[in-house]
């Protein structure tokens, strides 16, 4: 049985290429608007303190992709109090087709990480794409401190996104079309692990 999973896991992984550290956050990422102290790399998880807002941002760019990733929000601290509106609520994501800026954020589309809106897929700073929807997906994600999983496609300017294996949204004419992935760190603590991505033709 454990030789199966192994052959299985291999088959599905074929083609793709890590974006997780050997040693250092370096090799694939750089980081933008944070100190270093903002993340950390150990047994396989990068680590996001979450302040300041900032991002890591691939090295290379990318157009058409298949891009695998784990994403968890830390569950410690938050508390739902009277008042407290979806704004409070833990906080994070990935750009893709990112451009390189000087402040803020990039122009970009973003897929929402974010407590009530996983699976959401919009455009930052002029960024745009059609026929995309803004969550809530909440039953296609875990309970907070669980770790989701992305399936994002990326080609030519059609952007899928497949939350827990459950296709949550699809959209078009992606502007910009290709760019920087980009992992966010926007004011709450989160871990990203077993990123991956497939190129495609």
């Amino acid at each position: 049985m454990l030789h199966w999973l192994v052959l299985s896991w291999l088959a599905a992984s074929a083609g793709f290429v890590s974006l997780m550290p050997v040693s250092d956050l370096s090799e694939h990422w750089t980081i933008e608007r944070t100190p270093p102290e903002t993340w950390s790399y150990r047994n396989g998880v990068i680590s996001c303190t979450g302040k300041p807002n900032g991002f890591l941002r691939s090295r290379k760019s990318y157009r058409n992709y298949v891009l695998r990733a784990e994403w968890r929000l830390e569950p410690k601290g938050w508390i739902r109090g009277p008042g407290a509106t979806t704004d409070d609520w833990p906080n994070a994501g990935f750009f893709i087709h990112a451009q390189e800026t000087r402040d803020g954020w990039p122009r970009s589309l973003e897929v929402q990480g974010h407590y009530s809106e996983a699976g959401s897929l919009f455009g930052v700073r002029g960024g745009s794409i059609g026929g995309a929807i803004r969550g809530p997906f909440v039953k296609k994600r875990g309970k907070l401190g669980d770790w989701d999983r992305y399936e994002i496609t990326s080609l030519n300017g059609t952007v899928k996104v497949v939350l827990n294996g459950v296709l949550v949204n699809e959209g078009f004419g992606a502007r910009p079309s290709e760019g920087h992935i980009c992992l966010q760190s926007e004011g709450w603590p989160v871990y990203y692990r077993n990123i991956e991505i497939k190129e495609l033709p």
